[in-house]
């Protein structure tokens, strides 16, 4: 049976373009990888080489024998690949999300109800939002919408209000509540990677200048030492009560339909029975 160590030889040979060079790169002595060679033309019962007294060069078969061993490795380390990642997907929840929020909120939750699984998460937010689950490319998709489709099983998840977060001394800190236009002419600092949110600030706030920040940990630093107002949301305020408690800051509520998402997490039916925790929690939730 040919033996995938014979097949790098081979290729090592005709990368090569001589025995000795090839037995070098591979650390192999010339006689050793002499006596693969002849076991491979014995298995094949062919002749891979033209031999002469000083040389030894690839024949015809030798050439065609070159181009399948090189598919078959490249097989071979594809199946080695599929399978890690088989596996790996078996131990792995991935979820993809539209927005932050969901993200900091499911990972505590899918740690606690599958503490044997590892949770990768990952944040983007396009026009064909739904295809991220639909071929197969996370186990979870959160969307800022119900998900219609029969293979599809969509919990609502929570919802999220956006606020505006100014000091004391900015002239709307006084306002019970304010809309989008009320910033309009405002510099503002506003976190970059906000996915879905992106689209509101774009049509809402066209005229308001926002400086972005990459980093979420230097945007919260920024924002308390700042007099720049900026956004803050239930969740966030929620999710750093002690820290915020410390900040000179004030959270004004936005009436705008457009600063509120309700949030679904989504999983295909054909995961039912791997995520019948998840199914549980959610109804509990949403009792």
């Amino acid at each position: 049976m040919i033996e995938i160590y014979m097949l790098a030889q081979l290729i090592a040979i005709a990368d090569n373009g001589t025995m000795s060079k090839a037995a070098e790169q591979l650390h192999l002595s010339q006689p050793a990888l002499s006596r693969t060679i002849n076991k491979l033309e014995n298995i094949m019962q062919v002749r891979l080489f033209d031999r002469s007294k000083n040389k030894i060069e690839l024949n015809e078969n030798g050439r065609l024998a070159v181009e399948y061993a090189r598919k078959v490795i490249k097989d071979s380390e594809d199946m080695i690949d599929q399978i890690r990642a088989f596996d790996e997907s078996r131990r792995t929840i991935s979820v993809t999300s539209c927005a932050p929020a969901p993200m900091w909120l499911i990972v505590p939750i899918l740690s606690e109800l599958y503490p044997n699984m590892k949770v990768s998460t990952q944040m983007r937010y396009h026009e064909n939002f739904e295809d991220e689950l639909v071929s197969g490319k996370c186990q979870l998709l959160i969307t800022p919408y119900p998900f219609d489709d029969p293979n599809v099983k969509c919990f609502r998840f929570f919802e999220e209000k956006l606020l505006l977060s100014v000091p004391p001394a900015h002239p709307l800190a006084a306002y019970p509540e304010i809309s989008l236009s009320d910033l309009e002419g405002e510099t503002m600092l506003l976190y970059s990677d906000i996915g879905f949110w992106h689209a509101m600030h774009k049509t809402k706030t066209p005229n308001t200048k926002y400086i972005l920040q990459s980093e979420y940990e230097t945007m919260t630093e920024l924002v308390k030492a700042s007099a720049l107002p900026s956004f803050a949301s239930n969740i966030t305020l929620k999710m750093r009560q002690e820290e915020l408690r410390n900040s000179n800051r004030v959270a004004i509520p936005i009436k705008d339909s457009e600063a509120k998402a309700t949030f679904y997490c989504c999983w295909n039916k054909s995961d039912n029975k791997k995520f019948k925790a998840l199914e549980h929690h959610f109804q509990k939730e949403n009792e």
